[in-house]
């Protein structure tokens, strides 16, 4: 049916109120009425008639100031009061379809809807508007304050001025809560996607939170604290005036900056280099600014190893200099005492600036020469003498050992009166020389006078080569074990070319007892054997003999179990 709302018989409440204490007591009045019905009442007022019908609706009050604008209730059991109020829950039914709006042009739309305060406007199930021009759209929505604006479900906005979209909330006057889940709170705080604590804070991204007056957030999962501003994704910034511009880095303090941070893999100290350091950077704290420092005190110590990212206190660093103190003082004694044997030890003559000579009457006449040793002599380029009479006259020669000698170029002399006279030559032990070239002498008096030799010995004073592992490439020596697996493999097949040998011989003597035919016109069939070096053998024969010719023929076998088979013929003339 067309439902109107319900009024009282006063026409007071259908014409403009003469004074406010008339209006209030109108409205007052209307309440009382309203608390009077019961639903079992089905009394409402249309075009100024009462009228009672069974199974409408009921409750609805509507009480306008003005004739112009009057209020409208429509549904069940709305109220509308204040001029142009309108209190609507659509196709509302039953005890579910209350919608309240108290105001001038308040509007109420939805189930359990209200609207309070003129031009308050609450649209949406449960939607809740209070305060002048306050807006709260979509279910659940809550505006409270003048001009405060929820738009969207569960949106929450307190406060004169105050915004907040769907599922956020903002609290205090002008609070901005602009995107899903965002929270704002404090005079003037803005939140777009993170959570504003104080007066004007701005959480300005994803995650973000600032809390505190003029505290800025506006990256992605940034965090300002007490007018702080942390500018970078990550970056936290706690401390009035602290500045976090860098991602993953954190300014602790008042004032406190951070920089750009730096990837150290090396360092060099004093010409000595640095390495292996542990760890990556991705960001940096700071507890100060440039000019401003801060100390950072009560460290406990960090652990100290080669993966080890712990920041170290004073105290570790004192035990360092302790460590570096004690070296430096033995460093000091050894430079002391060092100096002392210098000054001890006679010099000897050099004749160019890259010379060494230490040792009494030692000699160096050439450049990169260097001798030590008490009459030690280097007369060749590059060449280093190390013993008492030690002496190198060829280029790039070296000579360790008492009275050791080299003569020839690239030679190396090792040993007690060792000598090298060849050139690219090596001899290693005492009295040991190599006089040929590109050969070694190895042991005390060994002598290698070819060239390309290598001597362990001397005539009638040779060496056993022991330990010696199997030779494999064709110029590699061979030991004992491989020479007698060799001479065992020479001796199996000579034993089996011996008995093929005595087989053989075996079967000559047996074919050359066969006997033969003699007068013409004879013909002999014949059988032989014969036996040689314990191989036996058996031969058939067969002779033909005529007035002038003699033919015979004949097959041998050994029969010494090897197989040899023979076979032979002749032919004869006889006159």
């Amino acid at each position: 049916m067309n439902k109107m709302h319900r009024g009282l018989g006063n026409p007071a409440l259908h014409a403009p109120a003469k004074s406010k204490a008339a209006l209030a007591i109108a409205v007052s009045a209307a309440v009382v009425a309203f608390a009077a019905s019961a639903p079992a009442r089905a009394d409402y007022v249309q075009n100024g008639t009462s009228t009672d019908t069974s199974g409408g609706c009921v409750g609805n009050i509507a009480i306008s100031g003005s004739g112009t604008y009057p209020a409208n209730a429509t549904g069940c059991d709305n109220v509308a009061i204040g001029t142009a109020a309108v209190a609507n829950s659509g196709s509302s039914t039953g005890a579910y379809s209350e919608t309240v709006a108290i105001g001038r042009m308040a509007a109420a739309t939805g189930t359990l809807a209200t609207a309070v305060g003129g031009n308050a406007v609450a649209t949406g199930d449960q939607a809740t508007a209070v305060g002048a021009a306050s807006s709260a759209v979509g279910t659940q929505a809550t505006a409270v304050g003048n001009g405060a604006i929820a738009n969207g479900g569960t949106a929450s906005a307190f406060g004169q001025g105050a915004f907040a979209v769907d599922q956020s909330t903002a609290v205090g006057q002008s609070a901005s809560a602009t995107t899903t889940f965002s929270t704002a709170v404090g005079k003037g705080s803005i939140a777009a996607g993170g959570t504003a604590l104080g007066f004007q804070a701005n959480a300005g991204a994803g995650d973000a939170v600032a809390l505190g007056i003029d505290s800025v957030a506006s990256a992605t999962g940034s965090v300002a604290i007490a007018r702080a501003t942390a500018s970078a994704v990550n970056s936290v910034a706690i401390g009035e005036g602290a500045n976090a511009a860098n991602a993953n880095s954190v300014a602790l303090g008042s004032n406190a900056a951070t920089r750009a941070f730096t990837t150290v893999n090396s360092v060099t100290l004093n010409g000595v280099s640095y390495g292996g350091f542990a760890g990556t950077p991705v960001g940096v704290v700071s507890v100060g600014s440039a000019g401003a420092e801060r100390q950072i005190v009560n460290v406990a110590a960090g652990a100290i190893s080669a993966t080890s990212t712990d920041a170290v206190n004073g105290s570790q660093l004192f035990s360092v200099a302790n460590q570096v103190s004690t070296l430096t003082a033995d460093l000091a004694t050894l430079t002391t005492t060092v100096g002392k044997i210098s000054s001890s030890v006679p010099s000897g003559t050099v004749t160019d600036d890259t010379d060494t000579a230490i040792g009494k009457n030692t000699l160096v006449s050439v450049p990169n020469g260097t001798a030590v040793g008490n009459g030690s002599n280097v007369s060749g380029d590059n060449g280093t003498a190390v013993g008492v009479t030690a002496t190198v006259t060829a280029t790039n020669g070296t000579a360790i050992g008492t009275n050791s000698k080299v003569t020839g170029t690239n030679g190396t002399a090792i040993g007690t009166g060792s000598n090298v006279s060849g050139t690219d030559s090596t001899a290693i032990g005492t009295n040991s020389r190599a006089s040929a070239n590109n050969s070694v002498a190895l042991g005390a008096n060994s002598v290698a006078d070819r060239d390309n030799t290598v001597s362990i010995g001397a005539p009638g004073a040779e060496r056993q080569l022991t330990n010696m592992a199997d030779g494999t490439a064709p110029t590699d020596g061979v030991n004992v074990r491989q020479l007698n697996g060799a001479i065992n493999s020479v001796r199996e097949e000579m034993s089996k070319y011996r008995k093929d040998a005595n087989a053989g011989t075996a079967s000559a003597i047996a074919m050359a007892n066969l006997p033969q035919a003699v007068l013409p016109g004879e013909k002999v069939v014949a059988l032989g054997g014969g036996t040689y070096g314990g191989q036996s053998a058996m031969a058939v024969g067969l002779s033909v003999a005529t007035a002038k010719w003699l033919v015979k023929g004949s097959v041998t076998t050994a029969v010494s179990g090897h197989g040899s088979f023979g076979a032979g013929a002749g032919v004869g003339y006889r006159w």
